[in-house]
């Protein structure tokens, strides 16, 4: 049975020569898997739609068994394109990403998760790139997953819960400070 979604491509592994296996954050499935077979091979029809933090109008075909489902077709609706003009931006982005990946688990069908990911990366894409965008997202999605408390920093509250986050963020946070410096 063919499906159809808004999603956020959050992850992209080889899969085969010219497949892939793409994670999304869809609005209403959540997170999930897709195969592509033939999604970069010259002229395929998500070759180029299909891309890191790009936004689709996509239709899949879930499995009989297992979690990976089948893409049968996407069309690009936002590739914010500007995320790729800044270092910085593109790094927040892909922390983000990660971050959401870490803490949420396939299936979960909440819309909340892809309009957190959606507006971040949206709003990312044309601000200028602060510390402080990266402590809203992680507050938000603390918030979301009820670990939010005013005794606790929420990436705190994020890694006592989820004992493996993503490396980086000190490394992150570092850098946009340095870059803020240098605009002062």
């Amino acid at each position: 049975m063919n499906t159809r979604d808004t999603g956020t491509v959050l992850r992209l592994y080889p899969y085969g020569d010219h497949g892939a296996v793409i994670c999304w954050c869809t609005a209403r499935h959540g997170m999930l898997r897709t195969a592509a077979r033939n999604a970069f091979k010259p002229g395929a029809g998500v070759n180029g739609i299909v891309d890191l933090f790009h936004e689709c109008e996509l239709v899949y075909r879930t499995p009989t068994r297992g979690d990976l489902c089948t893409l049968v077709s996407a069309e690009l609706a936002n590739p914010r394109l500007p995320l790729r003009e800044n270092i910085m931006r593109l790094r927040m982005a892909a922390y983000m990403t990660r971050l959401l990946l870490h803490t949420v688990e396939p299936g979960e069908e909440d819309p909340r998760w892809h309009e957190l990911i959606s507006k971040a990366l949206d709003y990312t894409a044309v601000a200028v790139p602060t510390a402080r965008i990266i402590l809203h997202f992680e507050e938000r999605l603390a918030d979301l997953h009820g670990l939010l408390s005013p005794q606790l920093q929420a990436y705190r509250a994020l890694q006592q819960h989820f004992t493996h986050l993503p490396p980086g963020r000190e490394k992150l946070l570092s850098g946009l400070a340095d870059a803020h410096d240098n605009r002062t």
